[in-house]
């Protein structure tokens, strides 16, 4: 059963609404009818329900008829249908209206039966056609933002690879050559250093293709994640183990507050996403600072963070942390160097599983990245009182 057609007429003048009632009375057409007697009326009752189609006077006392009509067709997304209804038969004037978004004009001397029905359908017709059409058009063009998006990434995926991995591999063709010589001229000093140097290029170039490869599978994975009670603790006294050596190098300390926490996660997601963290933390952090991974339930949620006391950064560089087309890389306070994916790769593991990373840093007094999962389920216990009373 079709639903009837909601109708606003909009005219000044009692015998031409009459007209247009006694028209639509014999169309035959299923509607329902609300007049207004003026274009502030007509407006507020536009405002206060809904109309599939609004029958507008083109001249209207005390108010400009084009301004009423962007009104009416702004309101609801511009969902509803208007046709004007004139006593001039101007071309000009019909021309101007259409294009201000009229989707038919009357003459008042016209209005029959038919001819009132066959244009309200029309009209609605076309409506429901623009309709179609406007969401088609933003669905093409979210696509092609999509498109350009992963095409953007494609491109500056290449960059990293053109770029970033040409270093490190220049670097250790140059210095295996030196320590090829160093080792004939028997110069234990200066193969030492080399050696050094062929081990900080390798460990560079296999840290930044460990981040490529991961963050390359992450955007074409697109299966679901599925969770899992995971003991925060363990995962933590993991990742810290992992991390021991550079943190006794530079002279840090790592407090852990995790103790008991079980929280709902991808365990192999958590893991990485707490190793990246915690290496950078510990990459700009000076020689006797520290760095805390905390681990807090908050209701539903456990509230996971990394803070360090390092050198932090300014909000401009907070703001473009996460944006790939804004990719910068910056040494750490040892000279570390780094491809800037590892930032990128954990936000988008912790929002694979459901939370968002977010970070708030100051410079020279250090950074905090936090992000929350859900709890364990808890089954609910029946008190023992009630349980004996039953």
């Amino acid at each position: 059963m079709t639903n009837p057609t909601r109708i606003l007429l909009i005219d000044d003048d009692a015998v031409d609404r009459a007209a247009v009632r006694r028209a639509l009375a014999k169309s035959g057409l299923k509607h329902t009818l609300t007049e207004a007697s003026g274009g502030e009326e007509g407006q507020r009752i536009a405002s206060e329900a809904t109309f599939d189609c609004v029958l507008l006077d083109y001249r209207l006392p005390g108010i400009d008829t084009f301004a009423l009509l962007r009104t009416l067709l702004a309101s609801e997304s511009e969902a509803r249908a208007v046709l004007m209804l004139t006593g001039e038969a101007d071309p000009e004037l019909a021309t101007r209206l259409m294009r201000a978004g009229a989707l038919d004009y009357l003459d008042k001397a016209e209005v029959t039966p038919s001819g009132l029905a066959r244009a309200i359908r029309f009209a609605e017709a076309r409506r429901a056609f623009q309709d179609e059409l406007a969401a088609a058009r933003r669905e093409a063009e979210a696509k092609s933002l999509e498109l350009d998006t992963l095409n953007r990434q494609k491109s500056l995926l290449f960059s990293i690879i053109a770029h970033d991995l040409r270093n490190p591999f220049q670097a250790l063709l140059g210095l295996s050559e030196v320590l090829g010589k160093a080792v004939a001229a028997r110069e234990p000093a200066s193969i030492e250093r080399r050696a050094k140097g062929i081990h900080e290029a390798a460990t560079q170039a296999y840290a930044l293709l460990e981040s490529l490869f991961s963050w390359a599978s992450l955007q074409m994975d697109t299966m679901a994640v599925t969770l899992t009670d995971v003991d925060l603790d363990a995962v933590t006294t993991e990742v810290v183990r992992g991390a021991a050596e550079a943190v006794s190098d530079k002279g840090l300390t790592i407090e852990v507050s995790c103790g008991g926490i079980i929280v709902r996660a991808q365990r192999d997601m958590l893991t990485t996403v707490l190793r990246n963290l915690v290496g950078n933390a510990v990459k700009f952090t000076l020689p006797g600072g520290t760095i805390s991974v905390a681990g807090r339930q908050d209701g539903d949620d456990v509230e996971i963070s990394v803070t360090d006391t390092g050198v932090g950064m300014p909000p401009g560089k907070v703001d473009d942390l996460f944006r790939l087309d804004r990719r910068t890389t910056t040494n750490g306070t040892a000279g570390e160097r780094g491809s800037g994916l590892g930032l990128l790769l954990c936000r988008d593991l912790v929002e694979r599983q459901g939370a968002v990373l977010t970070v708030t840093s100051a410079v020279d007094r250090g950074t905090t990245f936090r992000f929350r999962l859900p709890a364990p389920l808890v089954a609910r216990q029946v008190p023992a009182s009630a349980a004996s009373a039953s």
